[in-house]
């Protein structure tokens, strides 16, 4: 949850069924769901052409760097776990919510994007929800290497 208000994967397993079916569920219910969802492993993205990044994702790779984005979508898991202030607070969260840093793992199969859902699409996300240059420094890029940048986080 972007606002990291479970503690690990069983206590929000264990919310979900209690929040969602309105049921307490037992701890073999819960060990069950956690040890599923433990056992999937990523999907390639379609976004890569013949299992590798495209051309165009290369280019957004370096891109990736040199703007930013790999300070908090750390290489690996793409996610430094960290909670920050990235402007994109609404007038129902608090003053002082700061949002989980997202995995941009599988990351083209989760739009709407932002902890609100209010960026439909990767381009949104770095560009008119990106005023400040809080996804990365994304103000300075060309149409292009946001294309690019688009590109490889799709990819991935």
């Amino acid at each position: 949850m972007s606002l990291g208000v479970r503690s690990n994967a069983d206590a929000a397993v264990r919310a979900g069924i209690q929040y969602m079916l309105f049921t307490t569920p037992s701890n073999e219910v819960v060990n069950s769901i956690s040890e599923y969802l433990e056992s999937l492993k990523p999907v390639p993205s379609p976004y890569l052409v013949g299992g590798k990044l495209s051309k165009a994702a290369k280019r957004g790779k370096k891109v990736f760097t040199r703007a930013g984005c790999a300070d908090c979508h750390v290489p690996g898991l793409y996610t430094d776990q960290l909670p920050h202030d990235v402007g994109t607070r609404a007038s129902f969260d608090k003053p002082t919510d700061r949002f989980y840093t997202p995995t941009l793992v599988e990351v083209w199969r989760t739009a709407p994007y932002l902890h609100d859902g209010s960026a439909a699409t990767m381009r949104d996300v770095l560009t008119t929800h990106n005023p400040h240059n809080q996804h990365g420094e994304t103000s300075s890029l060309s149409s292009q290497e946001i294309d690019d940048l688009c590109a490889y986080v799709l990819s991935l």
